[in-house]
Order: structure tokens, then C-alpha cells, then sequence
């Protein structure tokens, strides 16, 4: 499960140049209240492009965020922050921009990763955490931003992702949140079909569920999660049927979730392609993940998958 705690991060990506003309730009925290990430790139006319950049964080001791604000360009497929691992030296990866496929290769990078926050679609929202409840940023680790767009004009767009994050005093923090994905590798959408997948994951340990994400790509037209108490699966709560937007959904009293249930996730989606599609990282491949946001901060934490739509166990 790719762990996910849905917090910013900080780093000093700007640049001289605007990213894009009229756009006003967040202005960043002041430094007694938080701080701002920012990233920028470029995509060609009618180009898919994944760019990565690395840098160490700038924090020198915990940082509690309790919420935060974003920005990036309208209709971008995903944005995400995220660290090699906790544990990882800082400086392992040379710092620099990247192309994320060359950054990843074989994909070991991504089997360590953890996710501070990711977004689609929209262009300009906030998440606010419950009082007392903070993601919390540790100091010394290296960041890896994204984003993946896909530029169906005729003229270059200048990319734009800016994250501020804002902090709480350590003397108000009650918990913290950790989390993750649910990753369905085994996808094999058949051509000219129609074509649904399941997972049932159960947690491992009790859990308050305070979010829950989607993600597919392209051809995915229905996304939906339903209660599993360990045998039989409920009625359905969440439907999504708009692959660029998680629809990143905060419940407000957060879900009971014992150990031993879960959740029953499924995605759908439409192949009008004579070629079997597979599971893949680009727009053009597909996936369907399921993203869990929880307190307590436990990193041991984790919804275990116990049966597939295609018999398949993939290894966590």
C-alpha cells in the first residue's frame, strides 16, 4: 500500500518567468504560519508529459499542517508531493528536474514512496484537517513534486502546481493522520468493452477514516466504494464517474472502521480501442486505486486486500 498523508510540503521552485500570463499566483504563508511549494513546467502542443522535481525540504524540525490551499492549471491529470521514504538519506536522488518515467524506471522507486498530498483536475481548492488533528512533516527528508498533464491544444502550456501549507502550534496537535493506496495491478480491460474490476481490502488495525480518493485514468467511467465487514459488502456511498477529479471526500464524523472490515472498491471503464489494456502509468494505460486517509497515526496501518474480481492477491 503506498502510504499517503495528505500534507504539503515546501520548496523553492520558482522561477523568473511567469508560468502562465494572467494568472495571480497564491501568495505564500507568512513564515510564522506556514509555508509554499511551487513547481513549474512546460507542455508542448498535443503532448503527454510527467515531470518530476527533487529537492530537500526546508524545514528544520516538525512541521504540524493543519490545512492547506493549492493551485495548478485547470484539467491537470494528477499533482502529487511526495518523499523517496522517511528513512531515506537526504541527497540519494541527485536533485534536479526530471522526466518521472526516467525517475521511476523499474518502479523500486514507487515501493518506498510516501505521499504528502495529490490533486487533480481542479484548479484551486483547500483541505482543512479536523482541530488538533495534523499531517506532520519531518525535517531532513527530500521531496518529489509531479505533475502529469496532457495538453490537447496546439500551443505550448506553461505549467503551474503552488501549494501552501499552513501549521498549527504543537501545543494544539491531538493526533495525526496516516493513510494509503489500494492498487490494483492485475488490470486487463478486454478491447471494444465495457469492463468492471473489484477489490475488498480489509484494515489491520482500527481505524477513524477522515478521506477517501479515487483514481483511475482515461477510459474509467464509474468508480465506486462500498462498506466490507469481512463477508458480505453494503450499499454503495461514493460514486465517481469524472476520471480527471479524485473527488477527494472528507467525512465529518470520520468512518468507524474496526480491523478486520474495509471497503469494497470497484472501477469501470469503457475501451472503444481494439488493444487489451493494461495496468500503466500513463494516461493511456489505466488503473484503479483507492486512497484511505486515517487517524491514528499508526504506520503499520494498512487496508489488507483479501479478494479480487480476478482472483489475483497482488503483493502490498
Amino acid at each position: 500500500m503506498f502510504p499517503i498523508l495528505l500534507l504539503a510540503a515546501c520548496g523553492d521552485k520558482s522561477s523568473d518567468d511567469s508560468a502562465a500570463a494572467g494568472v495571480s499566483f497564491l501568495e505564500p504563508p507568512a513564515a510564522s504560519e506556514g509555508f509554499q511549494l511551487k513547481m513549474e513546467a512546460t507542455a508542448p502542443p498535443y503532448e503527454e508529459v510527467w515531470k518530476c522535481a527533487v529537492y530537500p525540504i526546508p524545514v528544520d524540525e516538525y512541521a504540524p499542517v493543519s490545512w492547506i490551499e493549492y493551485q495548478q492549471n485547470e484539467g491537470t491529470h494528477h499533482m502529487t508531493l511526495s518523499t523517496p521514504g522517511l528513512f531515506v538519506a537526504s541527497g540519494t536522488i541527485p536533485y534536479g528536474d526530471y522526466d518521472c518515467e526516467d525517475l521511476y524506471g523499474d518502479q523500486s522507486l514507487m515501493e518506498n514512496q510516501i505521499q504528502f498530498f495529490g490533486a487533480q483536475g481542479t484548479a484551486q481548492d483547500t483541505m482543512n484537517l479536523p482541530d488538533g488533528v495534523v499531517a506532520n512533516l519531518p525535517p531532513g527528508v527530500d521531496i518529489i513534486h509531479e505533475i502529469h498533464y496532457v495538453n490537447p491544444t496546439d500551443e505550448t502550456v506553461n505549467l503551474y502546481s503552488i501549494v501552501n501549507a499552513y501549521t498549527i502550534d504543537e501545543s494544539e496537535v491531538i493526533d495525526g493522520i496516516w493513510g494509503g493506496q489500494v492498487r490494483d495491478e492485475s488490470i486487463e480491460i478486454p478491447a471494444q468493452s465495457e469492463h468492471t474490476e473489484w477489490t475488498r481490502c480489509v484494515m489491520n488495525e482500527d481505524v477513524d477514516v477522515h478521506f477517501l480518493a479515487s483514481h483511475t485514468h482515461e477510459k474509467g467511467i464509474m468508480f465506486t466504494i462500498a462498506p466490507f465487514d469481512g463477508k458480505e459488502t453494503g450499499e454503495v456511498f461514493f460514486e465517481n464517474d469524472d476520471w480527471h477529479d479524485p473527488k477527494i471526500t472528507q467525512y465529518d464524523p470520520p468512518l468507524v472502521v474496526p480491523a478486520g472490515t474495509g471497503f469494497e472498491y470497484a472501477c469501470t471503464w469503457r475501451n472503444d480501442t481494439d488493444d487489451m489494456v493494461p495496468y500503466g502509468l500513463d494516461s493511456k494505460d489505466e488503473m484503479c486505486n483507492l486512497a484511505i486517509v486515517h487517524t491514528p497515526f499508526s504506520m503499520s496501518a494498512q487496508c489488507e486486500v483479501v479478494e479480487t474480481s480476478d482472483g489475483v492477491l497482488w503483493e502490498q
